[in-house]
């Protein structure tokens, strides 16, 4: 079994018991939520929000690695700054310290003094929250090189929808929206070759509990390295033929790039990157294609390392469509069109996913899509 693997999946429960946390409380949400600066917003969007949550779960993940793999500390890259300004205007960089109480005394500086809600916060941050790996799968799992990893973490993908915190949208067994789309994103990566060995992926609104009326977290995981691949993904036959060609975008997909796609899928817009990734892991889309440079390795990286334990993966969308490949590529093709996670674009942002990706469970539905987009 690996360590690792266990501790980012208590973790990744962890993280998202402080994401359910914040939205139980409305007077605490509404502290906890501040435009993002000019470097950090997404380009997609006028308005792109941080919150509160998303600093201290990675953070959290930070100390987290630090106490129990303290080689890996330093290889722990996520997607916000742990900078935060409170209502006065003052800018407090975020940390989790050694002990509940002083990791209070800094959050009640963010929150303007509110003790009993930064109390609150720095009880969940500190709750030792287990999440166990399946029994039957734990002994499966190889064990991992941890001198050669590097992690990417994305603590709350889709925070616009945390934000607004509507139940969500479905289109047959895809999210359109809402809170089902928000997931916390953990991807393991070898830092010599740049490919992802394993991923966590939580989706912390996973299920409401009508009885509780109360949101509970799904979890999944999958490791891949040195030819073994398990994965925790229990994927149901398509109930339809209508549910083999579905196929997740983005709305801000071009109209002639989603009109090609018609060609021979059913398209359907999604919210999150992480999450259109998962909906391809569990069978519920047979691939999501970004064309642009919206989306980050912070991303992709853990989706991506349970799609390799699937046999599947995300390959670089524009390298891939120079092939004009008219039958299922080699394994050896595909491997080396993976995109990577270990070094930066050479110019900004430098940590996009240049070039968009294509994520797949089966290779051979590539030579279909690459059909359809033919003409691009």
């Amino acid at each position: 079994m690996s360590e690792l693997l266990q501790i980012l999946l208590s973790f990744s429960e962890r993280a998202g018991e402080i994401a359910r946390s914040i939205r139980r409380e409305p007077k605490l949400f509404s502290l906890l939520v501040e435009e993002k600066g000019e470097t950090e917003k997404n380009q997609r969007f006028t308005h792109d929000f941080k919150t509160l949550a998303d600093v201290l779960i990675q953070e959290a993940l930070r100390h987290h690695i630090k106490t129990m793999i303290p080689s890996l500390e330093d290889y722990v890259q996520g997607e916000e700054s742990a900078e935060f300004t409170n209502t006065l205007g003052e800018k407090i960089t975020v940390k989790i310290c050694e002990t509940e109480k002083e990791t209070a005394n800094l959050l009640a500086k963010v929150l303007d003094g509110n003790a009993e809600a930064a109390e609150l916060l720095a009880a969940v941050v500190h709750s030792d929250i287990t999440l166990q790996l399946e029994t039957e799968l734990a002994p499966k799992i190889p064990e991992l090189p941890i001198n050669n990893l590097g992690i990417w973490i994305d603590p709350i993908d889709s925070t616009g929808e945390y934000v607004n915190g509507k139940s969500g949208v479905c289109q047959g067994k895809v999210y359109k929206s809402g809170l089902p789309c928000v997931t916390v994103l953990i991807g393991i990566y070898d830092r010599v070759s740049g490919l992802p060995v394993g991923g966590v992926v939580n989706q912390p609104f996973g299920v409401f509990d009508e009885e509780s009326q109360r949101w509970r977290g799904k979890a999944y995981w999958g490791v891949s390295h040195s030819g073994v691949n398990v994965h925790n993904i229990q994927v149901s036959s398509p109930s339809s033929e209508t549910e083999n060609k579905v196929v997740v975008i983005s709305s801000s997909e071009g109209v002639s790039f989603q009109e090609m796609l018609k060609k021979k899928f059913d398209v359907v817009h999604a919210t999150g990157a992480g999450y259109k990734l998962l909906s391809v892991a569990l069978g519920h889309a047979v691939a999501y294609i970004c064309s642009k440079n919206s989306t980050f390795r912070w991303d992709t990286a853990a989706p991506h390392g349970i799609l390799s334990a699937e046999g599947g993966g995300v390959v670089k969308y524009k390298e891939i469509l120079k092939r004009h490949l008219s039958q299922e590529p080699s394994r050896e093709e595909l491997q080396a069109l993976q995109v990577n996670y270990h070094k930066p674009n050479t110019a900004s942002p430098i940590w996009c996913n240049e070039g968009g990706f294509i994520a797949y469970r089966s290779p051979s539905i590539i030579p279909v899509i690459l059909d359809c987009l033919k003409d691009t």
